[in-house]
């Protein structure tokens, strides 16, 4: 899907779960993480449903432990990684050692979740 594609979907608030955003161009990635940052919830579903992390801060076991909480109060639970090129278990968890971390081998740039 292109930016403008996603960006759409989610003004008319037709999310998809999980969203793998990358590319060359960090400039449509902070927009659409920022959009869903600001817009998918509501200010008083926010403190109990969205949890914003990074990944240099953050195993991918907690992430994963986050998205699979039920909301509270909401339809939906909203988790956003940022930077998750820096994931520190990811190298791992995708067959690469640590020679794996560099921003060549990964190209991930950030996720987001709304289930």
């Amino acid at each position: 899907m292109s930016y403008k594609e996603i960006l759409n979907d989610l003004k008319r608030r037709i999310f998809k779960p999980v969203y793998f955003l990358c590319g060359e161009e960090p400039y449509f990635i902070d927009k659409i993480s920022d959009y869903v940052e600001a817009n998918v919830l509501s200010e008083d579903e926010r403190e109990f449903n969205q949890t914003i992390f990074y990944g240099k801060e953050v195993s991918m076991e907690q992430i994963l432990e986050t998205a699979k909480r039920f909301p509270m109060m909401s339809e939906f639970q909203v988790v956003i990684v940022k930077e998750a090129q820096n994931l520190k278990d990811f190298a791992s968890r995708s067959g690469k050692g640590d020679e794996g971390d560099d921003d060549e081998s990964m190209n991930e740039k950030s996720s987001a979740s709304a289930n």
